[in-house]
């Protein structure tokens, strides 16, 4: 039988704890920077670093594009379903930015990359199977949102086969933020449009008459004069939620600050999309009194959709410096650098 190894009494665990905390008081008073806290825990999976995209010989480049073929031919009707709401509802128009926008999250974050799996991560077959049970799913229930849905957990199976777990849990903010691409379904939709869109019509109205508009609302109708502005369901629905909570994750993720500091950039979209929305109906009522063609009426109100978008992400990125400025993470400071700062206001 093998022997069990005895542990140290505990007069040699308290010298160790001795020389530890004497250790960190000589590197302290030299005014060298060191942390605390214990040291993690030898990662019990090995991990090699990835070289950057530019370094990625040819024939990595072709495998991409072999990979990114196939899935555009098994997904090319959910695509082009999804590309159709972008282009002709410009409520969902910020759909052209999600991809670009995911994959600037991942560089933004590419010091935090963990690293790669030595080898292939079977568990990420489950993710894989879990897209392809999705997708069979929507086909019966003719479900094209929900087909699009099955992308997420299909990207995230295969960086997890490729890369390793960790891998995956570090790309996995920016392959969530996909979600917003997908057009609502048509019930959730229209859920809440009743209640959002007589929020939309007083509030527009009230706006109207601060820039000194004769407007009167009557049930979701706003009458600017002998003008009819009918506020919409597909303007003032849900779907002014999606591009402003797109916006508010996309700058949530990039706060590089506690959970908190996060959750106040997603709270803060809920009114700034009634304000958002509210302004764009001003626009297009004040815009109406000097544009009598149908033409031009129709451009103003898909151009004011993509303003629309556009201020959101501006509002919410401004949201996000104000906070970072008036709460600043404390600095580490050495016990050196404290003792001069206090010897200076001495």
């Amino acid at each position: 039988m093998s022997k069990r190894k005895k542990s140290p009494p505990a007069a040699v665990k308290r010298r160790r704890d001795r020389s530890a905390v004497a250790e960190q008081n000589r590197k302290l008073a030299s005014g060298v920077s060191t942390s605390l806290r214990p040291k993690p825990a030898k990662e019990s999976e090995p991990l090699y670093r990835v070289s950057g995209p530019g370094r990625w010989s040819m024939k990595v480049w072709g495998y991409l594009v072999i990979a990114a073929l196939i899935l555009g031919y098994v997904y090319w009707p959910t695509i082009a379903w999804m590309v159709d709401s972008w282009q002709n509802e410009p409520d969902y128009g910020h759909g052209w930015f999600v991809l670009p926008l995911a994959i600037y999250l991942c560089y933004q974050r590419a010091d935090k990359f963990p690293g790669a799996s030595s080898g292939v991560a079977w568990g990420g077959l489950a993710l894989v199977l879990l897209a392809v049970v999705m997708r069979i799913g929507s086909r019966m229930a003719y479900a094209d949102f929900f087909d699009a849905y099955s992308l997420v957990p299909l990207i995230a199976g295969a960086v997890w086969c490729l890369l390793g777990l960790r891998a995956m849990l570090w790309a996995l903010p920016a392959i969530l933020f996909l979600l917003f691409a997908v057009p609502l379904p048509y019930r959730m939709e229209s859920g809440l449009s009743w209640q959002l869109q007589g929020v939309a019509t007083e509030f527009s109205t009230f706006l109207l008459r601060a820039v000194g508009l004769p407007a009167v609302s009557e049930g979701h109708v706003v009458w600017i004069g002998d003008e009819k502005l009918m506020v919409e369901e597909a303007c003032s629905g849900l779907r002014i939620f999606v591009g402003m909570a797109a916006c508010a994750y996309f700058w949530a993720v990039l706060n590089d600050r506690h959970w908190s500091d996060r959750m106040v950039l997603c709270v803060a979209a809920v009114p700034l999309a009634l304000f958002v929305n509210a302004m764009r109906i001003v626009l297009i009522g004040v815009l109406y009194q000097w544009i009598e063609s149908p033409s031009g009426q129709h451009m103003v109100h898909d151009v004011s959709g993509y303003l629309m978008i556009a201020a959101s992400f501006a509002l919410l990125g401004a949201i996000s410096v104000y906070w970072r400025q008036v709460y600043k993470k404390v600095p580490v400071m050495t016990a050196r650098e404290t003792l001069r700062g206090s010897l200076g206001h001495s």
